[in-house]
């Protein structure tokens, strides 16, 4: 790619971005963050007028007074973007695909003759799994209910249910972010009720209207960092957990990235040892009991007892299922629970 290239990519990303650091540039881009710097310079040189400002909110923007028409859409780039639409159909369950949709199609009624036969691949033969998606009428709008108080920094108050607790509180929160895992949306915020920055899910979220307060997002927070060491998306205290898991388990764990920090040392007998920096042990706990016998918590110990504890709670359950019913049990064949297992 040859610097005028990148140039002119960094300024589309600054006109319509506002605000990004070097490395968010040096990701989109795929490039070193020195090579970011270094067009940003020779941007400056050639008299754009980029600004910079420091600290971890901090980042290069461009002077209101500026405004530069971006070159269309080259092929590779429309492809990209049909094929993004094709994949987040609402076949997948993504929540916002009418709105994908009608944004497509006004870029390809400005673009004219060139999307003709960009991409011709069948759309069923591209599809894309979200998984478990969230059931909610109401969700879209309050998606966007809350991402017009993130732009304009304002502050919310919502009618949260909370199941684990199973009650309804009215809570205001400044919001930070929001995140989409695992089929669901979640944002991050401040609340004021608690007095700390939490994870609220937004289908649990009955009602909402944006205040006219408005908040200043703290410098010393970032959301990436927030979530680095989170498995799914219940944060607590920090734990470095050790986990064995056996074949063919082991083989899923190699296949993926669970966690940025995670290291996965393979032994001789086919399993595998996975370690990672976690915080909170509420849903790698799930994914643990989600593998069955086929993976052994060794650390921490609170993990290996919370474990303990759930299968004990499991196996009072079904204790008697089969000696309770009318026929008894076959001699060649006793129940589980008789056995001790």
């Amino acid at each position: 790619m040859s610097k005028l290239s990148q140039c002119l990519k960094i300024i589309a990303l600054l006109q319509t971005r506002q605000m990004m650091s070097t490395k968010e540039i040096a990701e989109i881009l795929d490039i070193t963050p020195r090579n970011v710097k270094a067009y940003i310079e020779y941007l400056k040189k050639a008299g754009i007028p980029v600004q910079g400002m420091p600290g971890r909110a901090g980042g290069y923007y461009l002077g209101n007074e500026y405004y530069f028409e971006v070159p269309k859409l080259d092929e590779g780039e429309y492809s990209a973007l049909i094929l993004a639409e094709k994949l987040l159909n609402s076949k997948s369950g993504f929540p916002l695909a009418n709105e994908l949709q009608t944004a497509v199609a006004k870029i390809r009624c400005a673009l004219g003759d060139m999307v003709v036969n960009v991409f011709p691949i069948p759309t069923d033969e591209l599809m894309l799994s979200l998984g478990k998606v969230d059931l909610k009428d109401n969700l879209n709008k309050i998606l966007s209910t809350v991402y017009m108080a993130i732009k304009q920094r304002k502050r919310i108050r919502i009618l949260y249910y909370t199941a684990s607790r199973d009650e309804r509180k009215r809570r205001e929160v400044d919001p930070y972010a929001v995140v989409y895992r695992e089929g669901s949306w979640y944002l991050i915020g401040y609340c004021h009720l608690r007095e700390q920055v939490r994870t609220f899910k937004l289908v649990r979220i009955e009602e909402i209207e944006i205040l006219d307060t408005t908040f200043v997002y703290p410098s010393d927070f970032s959301i990436k960092e927030y979530m680095s060491n989170i498995f799914s998306v219940i944060e607590g205290e920090e734990y470095d957990v050790e986990i064995r898991f056996f074949h063919p388990a082991s083989i899923w764990i190699k296949e993926k990235k669970w966690l940025p920090n995670q290291q996965i040392e393979a032994l001789e007998d086919g399993s595998v040892i996975f370690k990672a920096r976690v915080k909170g042990l509420i849903d790698i706990k799930r994914w643990v009991l989600s593998f069955g016998k086929l993976a052994v918590v060794q650390k921490p110990e609170e993990l290996v007892e919370s474990i303990r504890e759930e299968i004990e709670g499991m196996k009072d359950l079904y204790v008697g299922s089969c000696c309770e019913e009318e026929q008894p049990c076959e001699e060649e064949r006793p129940c589980e629970t008789e056995e001790g297992n």
